[in-house]
């Protein structure tokens, strides 16, 4: 399967940083009973929601309640666990926990989309529903087909808590909540005055080894020794909070920058040039495990010559048989530069019980710019004249052979050559990408009777986003530059001479040294995109206590609850591109890039209700029941297409003593169609990466039989007439599809809890997860589509539409590969936690916790019944790696006088590549796995005169150099590892303070 198809594939829960141990621990599943009685830990962790007869309201229900009790786990962080972490980028902090997956981050450079995004049990960021205080984060970009939310927007010094909560929660919340829901809920009652900075780098000592070394120099490639300090962020923030008239109101606001310095791959000696695995044979005969790659499009260009079928290449200004491979991994990032400014406020005012208004405003400028290797003729230029003049005498007598020219309508004889060539004198691609957040919310809530409390809000947010893409090479100025004549003894673009284009001046890259400044000028050329995606929430609900009004069990102490409401929400997109991008003229786009708008709104209605049955008698400590409904009425692009949804889920819970709880749910979730999967316009580009009905290099036939071809639409004329693309770079067919219905899941839970009273300060949880998700929205994957059909699968062979040559990599050969409601993955294992809180007597208290996740299974099926494993694996089709085991621990010492130190395990089980063995990875051992990692962190906060918390620490203190991969995956990877999972950059060193007034 295609990767993308993958990529794009809550129950009642209970409030976070409450767990019964008086030190913070990295993060917890919280559970209790009962809640506990608060220690002075808990009551900062809950700003005031420590005692037991307030009611809470729990990420995934709209019902308060009166203890931490819960159908199902949630993870949680805390703020002093933030800290401690010591990032300032979210992404990177959640990217730790066992049950969140590697999405867009500042690690990603070549795909960057300029956003952080979260992927809940790898299911996709658009599978995951992320709420700010219980409220919808808008989509963050408007060119991504995940359209998922961007957390740039939130301030890590002003998160309060982030709750994690997997499984599907969609009759609570609506759509996306597939995979689950993070929770960020902010500190909206602080008080006081804040001033937090940070500063931090990371530092690594290059040491990769001969196997990666002796490669660099067999390719004659450069690379670093020694230790290296780079990647320097600066992050300040500064909080005000205040209470006015008794009490009554409250007002928090905020202004915060962040500023990260770029990281590029030749940095690191294990990124500074593209890996790629030798095979078994190679190795065991005393070779390497990795050769460097390299790109045909190199400074000294590769010429294709059509009827020999051999690469040629320039020295001085002579053709030279074979290619000079060009290292393009140095100039990309492995940390893009990255500022960003933040500001807003909260505030409420009651103005009496059944009247409390309150508003949020919240804002981000952010900008980043992702920079790859130059760009140049990536064989866009099929000819060239015989009679230009940059040609040699001796270039001129190779390629101009009668059997390699045809004469066009012009009467220019022209050679058939391909060619390659990179634009080093240009310098690296830069996309330049700026989001601009905005998020307000005005509501209200309160009593309005005797159990009876409502709360309605009106939310508006809007993304505007600018990218300007620079150094791109123009394809038909490329041809107008290649295609020169002699005027006079002068080299001259022949459009300039028939006045097409007066502005054209010859890129002679014939000869060493002899393209011009003038040239480039010429040929580089920049490409614009703008747009906006907007959201508006309009959404009200009332709740019943009915224990006011005695509506209890007669075996139960608390009364039966519930919740009815309704909300109406618009989403709306509009992109728009200019010319150069729309045309595809972008020699370095592989394709164009087409502009997209559209609006849907959706009226829902929702219940939910929960009855405590059994409470306080013999093997019935607490025995409760809980169950919710969503109705959903979607409208698509103003009536293109109409639909309806029905989602669900019941929970129950029951404790036979105070110590033990067993707890199961089942929820019904559904995830909308986005509007780019929707409405993304239709275009033909880049998508597949083979055609095993072409003839490759060296190779005489197809490695499909012309049986198999034929399926295809390969006629037996064609048969083995064509040869494989030399960029391995074929068409498709991409867009969007009005006609899509939604993604549905069924999520299954089911666990235990302990809190025994014999060990005081000890919880732990176990709870096993299945999630299935049908009728998938998403593409095939041009490659899969083509595979699968020369295996017999015929349903899908009609999506292939072949060239008048037979070829798939020309504009009238491609392979359809639209959205479609297709597949289905199912994914299931256990999730385990475990935190133990005990005082030492004079020497302060220790804290420990563990957060784990075993993952069983992750089945994939993206046509019909074929299916395939990628729990354990990595690779093409399974994409960022899923060990089955991973798990995050940590070890805290506080000592009476504030002064705490804290050390964390972070460990991944090895996981293998889903081809080893196979003729494609050939059982490679640097390539075939990669073996369990462990990173160690430890940070030390020191409290000083009560107004100044001084923080140090170091992530991956044993400066443990990530698994290299030698084989290239989808955007996930970036040189050779996956830098959103692993440590890519080494030690991580932060030193901070916090002024609190």
């Amino acid at each position: 399967m295609h990767y993308s198809l993958k990529r794009r594939l809550l129950a009642s829960t209970i409030v976070a940083g409450t767990a019964m141990m008086s030190v913070p621990t990295f993060a917890q599943t919280v559970e209790a009973p009962i809640a506990p009685a608060p220690t002075e830990a808990t009551k900062s962790a809950t700003s005031g929601q420590g005692s037991s007869d307030e009611t809470i309201v729990v990420t995934g229900s709209r019902i308060p309640r009166p203890e931490l009790a819960s159908a199902s786990p949630v993870t949680v962080v805390g703020a002093a666990q933030i800290k401690q972490f010591g990032t300032t980028r979210v992404e990177d902090l959640l990217n730790s926990l066992p049950q969140v997956f590697a999405g867009q981050g500042g690690s990603i450079s070549n795909g960057a989309t300029g956003t952080a995004t979260i992927d809940l049990r790898d299911l996709g960021p658009s599978r995951t529903l992320v709420l700010i205080n219980g409220r919808r984060l808008i989509s963050g970009d408007p060119r991504t087909t995940d359209q998922a939310a961007d957390i740039n927007l939130i301030p890590a010094s002003l998160i309060k808590r982030i709750d994690v909560s997997t499984g599907g929660a969609s009759s609570v919340y609506g759509a996306d909540a597939v995979s689950g829901v993070v929770n960020f809920v902010m500190d909206t009652e602080f008080d006081g005055f804040k001033l937090d900075s940070q500063y931090s780098l990371y530092n690594h000592d290059n040491r990769a080894g001969s196997d990666i070394t002796d490669a660099l120099k067999a390719r004659g490639y450069g690379y670093p020794s020694g230790n290296v300090t780079d990647g320097a962020t600066y992050d300040a923030t500064a909080v005000f909070g205040a209470g006015f008239d008794d009490g009554r109101g409250h007002v928090t606001a905020y202004a915060g920058y962040r500023r990260i310095n770029s990281v590029s791959q030749d940095r690191r000696d294990y990124s500074a040039c593209s890996l790629s695995a030798n095979s078994t044979a190679s190795v065991a005969a005393g070779g390497r495990k990795y050769t460097c790659g390299g790109s045909g499009t190199s400074p000294a260009g590769s010429f294709y010559q059509v009827d020999t079928k051999t690469y040629y290449h320039v020295e001085g200004n002579q053709f030279a048989p074979g290619r000079v491979l060009y290292n393009f991994a140095p100039t990309n990032y492995y940390q893009r530069p990255d500022e960003r400014y933040t500001a807003g406020f909260f505030a409420h005012y009651d103005v009496a019980d059944a009247f409390k208004p309150y508003m949020e405003f919240m804002f981000q400028d952010d900008r980043t710019v992702a920079q790859i290797a130059p760009s140049g003729d990536f064989f866009n230029t099929g000819t060239i004249n015989c009679d230009n003049p940059l040609l040699s005498a001796q270039q001129q007598g190779i390629i101009c052979t009668p059997g390699n020219t045809t004469v066009d309508d012009r009467g220019v004889t022209r050679a058939a050559v391909y060619v390659g060539r990179r634009n080093v004198e240009g310098g690296g691609r830069r996309d330049d990408l700026q989001h601009t957040t905005y998020r307000g919310v005005i509501g209200a809530k309160g009593e309005f009777a005797k159990g009876f409390s409502y709360d309605a809000y009106y939310q508006y947010s809007r993304v505007d986003f600018a990218q300007t893409y620079r150094n791109d090479f123009s394809i038909s100025r490329l041809g107008k530059a290649l295609d020169v004549v002699d005027v006079g003894g002068v080299p001259t673009c022949r459009s300039v001479v028939d006045g097409s284009d007066p502005a054209c001046v010859p890129y002679n890259i014939f000869t060493t040294g002899g393209v011009t400044s003038a040239a480039l000028n010429y040929l580089q050329i920049p490409l614009f995109s703008r747009g906006q995606t907007s959201e508006q929430v309009a959404d009200a609900s009332v709740t019943f206590q009915g224990g006011e009004y005695g509506l209890t069990s007669p075996l139960a102490n608390e009364g039966f609850a519930m919740n009815v409401g309704g909300e109406y929400r618009k989403e709306t997109l509009n992109y728009e591109v200019d010319t150069n991008f729309l045309s595809g003229d972008g020699a370095g786009q592989g394709g164009p890039t087409t502009p997209n708008s559209g609006t849907y709104n959706v009226k829902e209605g929702f219940v939910e209700a929960s009855l405590p049955l059994v409470q306080e008698k013999p093997f019935f400590y607490d025995l409760r029941a809980s169950a919710g409904y969503r109705y959903s009425h979607y409208d698509i692009g103003g009536g293109i297409n109409k639909y309806n949804t029905d989602t669900y889920k019941f929970e129950g819970s029951w404790a036979p003593v105070r110590d033990l709880k067993f707890r199961a749910s089942y929820n019904r979730a559904v995830r909308s169609p986005n509007l780019s999967e929707l409405f993304a316009a239709r275009s033909i580009g880049l998508d597949g990466s083979s055609d095993p009905c072409a003839v490759l290099p060296d190779e005489t036939a197809p490695r499909a039989t012309a049986a198999q071809c034929a399926l295809t639409g390969v006629s037996a004329a064609q048969y083995g007439t064509f040869a494989a693309n030399p960029a391995g770079q074929y068409n498709g067919q991409v867009g969007g599809n009005p006609d899509l219905k939604p993604e549905i899941s069924d999520s299954y839970t089911g666990g235990v809890v302990l809190t025994p009273s014999f060990l005081r300060g000890f919880q732990a949880t176990v709870d096993y997860f299945q999630i299935q998700v049908k009728q998938q929205i998403g593409v095939i994957g041009a490659d899969t589509i083509i595979n699968s059909c020369i295996s017999g699968n015929t349903s899908v062979c009609g999506l292939i539409v072949r060239g008048a040559s037979g070829r798939l990599d020309r504009p009238d050969g491609y392979v359809i590969d639209t959205n479609l409601n297709t597949g289905k993955v199912k994914t299931a294992g256990i999730d385990v936690t475990m935190s133990y809180s005990q005082p030492i007597g004079r020497f302060g208290t220790l804290g420990a916790s563990l957060v784990g996740t075993y993952l069983d299974k992750f089945k994939v099926s993206p046509i019909g019944s074929d299916a395939y494993e990628c729990s354990g694996h990595f690779g093409a089709q399974c994409g960022t790696p899923l060990p089955k085991w991973r798990h995050n621990a940590r070890l805290t010492w506080t000592l009476p006088e504030g002064v705490s130190v804290s050390g964390a395990w972070r460990y991944f089980r090895k996981v293998s590549n889903e081809d080893a063995g196979t003729t494609a990875v050939g059982g490679n051992p640097g390539n075939d796995h990669i073996a369990a990692q462990s990173y160690f962190d430890l940070s030390l906060t020191v409290p000083v005169a009560d107004k100044f918390t001084f923080r140090i620490g170091t992530n991956n203190l044993l400066d443990r150099q990530p698994p290299v991969n030698g084989q290239a995956l989808p955007v996930t990877e970036n040189g050779n590892t996956f830098p959103q999972v692993y440590d890519a950059l080494g030690r991580y060193i932060y030193v901070g303070v916090t002024l609190d007034l």
